[in-house]
């Protein structure tokens, strides 16, 4: 039975003891960090460039990019999910994360290339530019599944102690807002120069390429070389046939799905915000200043995330103290209030850093909704283990995976396709377009009120979120049961409190 004192929130009881075989090493952490510079980088990176590169880098209209962008989401839904059962499923002496890193780093550098090649210069027509850009867009987000599934999957087998994985993932996200910052800036400002005719789009190309697909790539092989699997299966273990059924295995646990929302939630809000910044910048403040300096993208993004990362001693200190859901939602009507404010401003009367401002309020809100969610997600899979018997670390990996990414396309899709409803024009660097009011106003209402939308959805699904560290010690304590087969050596009281979690939290 599940008495007050099971769950009692004293500091002793939160308190976990790693077995000196769940320890990690400060080597260790650092090198598994350096997976999350593409975790945090690549999508970014995409979404903040990838339809402004299209509309007016390559005169693509901007319903068809966005449904370039969408499409690839049809395959993600296949990839992601069979990647998780293959990686699952592999028994190798390195390990069945590992291999897919090192491998898939080095497709990923040449994946980059390709798709950000400068095409202007070898193809005239749409059509060709539409079939390119799809089929390298296509393939690069082939290549982020084979290593991003993975990767993520290793948040939980790294470490059978809860408080060593939230060390872990802890370091993880800290090089992963660091690689978004500089994957939303560096893109950001490559971008305005190259559509502004500052540099040339093979500049761009071979910036884009070498720095992001050497950054992106060497971290991923560093991961995949010096980071140990210590949650394995043994090598004659016999693997799991993939239905169709495995698809659905994530979703019959109902604290996945809960944080599974509140990820793609939070994560869709910064991708639409990357997404609309470089319009916003360039359109709604088109000829604005700050001092000396023209206003660009980079004052939006920037300060966002310099306050996300300011503030991630506090929420760690809020995870600590109170719940992990609790670190996540803290923040988030700040995220909301900037939101609007960025919506309802305009350069007629507001002056332009007011913009700092909103978007640094807004950072307050992003750093826990940003960290939380993957420190969460090793806690969802103990939930299943319990429920489930097996520990299908791989087909939730590649749910989580999958949502990322169709959050982001759908979020820069709707950008493209209103826009293009409301008479968006494209321009290139030869011919520069001034936007119609109606347009500048669709990208401020976009901005506020998607963002404002999303953040209510986080903060409900925030609070149907349960999962404490107390109830995760003895969710452990039967998880250890089960692998030894020793379910029988539970007594009554153990039993009842066993089927009551189960239901709590996995439903």
């Amino acid at each position: 039975m599940i008495t007050k004192n099971s769950f009692s929130k004293k500091k002793t009881l939160l308190r976990e003891e790693p077995l000196p075989e769940d320890k990690i090493s400060k080597k260790e952490l650092l090198a598994y960090g350096g997976g999350a510079l593409t975790d945090g980088g690549a999508g970014a990176l995409i979404a903040c460039v990838m339809l402004k590169y299209m509309t007016d880098g390559l005169a693509i209209p901007a319903a068809i990019a966005s449904t370039i962008i969408m499409a690839s989401k049809l395959w993600d839904a296949i990839s992601d999910p069979l990647m998780g059962n293959i990686s699952d499923n592999t028994r190798s002496k390195w390990g069945r994360r590992k291999p897919f890193m090192i491998f898939g780093g080095i497709l990923i550098f040449f994946a980059l290339g390709l798709l950000f090649l400068p095409i202007n210069n070898i193809m005239d027509g749409l059509a060709s530019k539409v079939v390119y850009v799809a089929f390298m867009y296509i393939w690069f987000c082939t290549c982020t599944t084979i290593t991003q599934v993975p990767y993520s999957s290793m948040s939980s087998d790294i470490s059978a102690s809860f408080s060593e994985r939230n060390k872990a993932n802890t370091v993880k996200l800290l090089v992963s807002s660091f690689s978004a910052g500089i994957s939303y800036i560096v893109p950001l400002l490559l971008l305005e120069s190259f559509l502004k005719g500052n540099i040339s789009d093979v500049t761009f190309w071979l910036v884009l390429f070498l720095v992001f697909g050497i950054l992106f790539g060497v971290g991923l092989v560093i991961t995949g070389v010096f980071v140990k699997e210590r949650i394995t299966v043994p090598m004659d273990e016999p693997r799991r046939k993939f239905t169709f059924k495995e698809y659905l295995v994530p979703f019959q646990v109902k604290s996945f799905i809960w944080s599974l929302i509140m990820y793609a939630a939070a994560f869709m809000c910064v991708d639409m915000l990357g997404g609309l910044a470089v319009y916003y910048a360039t359109d709604v403040w088109r000829g604005a200043t700050l001092g000396n300096m023209n206003f660009t993208s980079v004052f939006i993004v920037a300060p966002l995330m310099i306050t996300a990362v300011a503030g991630f001693p506090l929420v760690r200190k809020m995870m600590l103290k109170k719940t992990k859901q609790y670190a996540y939602r803290i923040g988030l009507p700040f995220y909301a209030a900037g939101a609007i404010l960025l919506a309802v401003m305009a350069p007629s009367w507001a002056p332009a850093w007011v913009a700092i401002v909103a978007t640094s309020v807004m950072g307050l809100g992003f750093s826990g909704a940003q960290t939380m969610p993957w420190i969460i997600f090793p806690d969802t899979i103990d939930v299943a283990e319990l429920k489930l018997g097996y520990r299908p670390t791989g087909a939730f990996s590649g749910a989580m995976t999958f949502v990322r990414k169709a959050g982001s396309a759908l979020g820069l899709g709707i950008i493209g396709w209103v826009l293009q409803g409301v008479g968006y024009k494209e321009s290139t660097q030869n011919v520069d377009v001034i936007q119609g009011d109606n347009v500048l106003l669709t990208i401020r209402l976009l901005l506020g009120i998607s963002v404002f939308v999303l953040i209510v959805i986080a903060f409900i699904f925030s609070i149907k979120y349960k999962v404490t560290d107390a109830k995760l010690k003895r969710i452990r304590y039967y998880n250890e049961k089960t692998r030894a087969g020793e379910n029988d050596t539970l007594t009554p009281e153990e039993l009842k409190e066993k089927e009551s979690l189960i239901k709590e939290l996995a439903g």
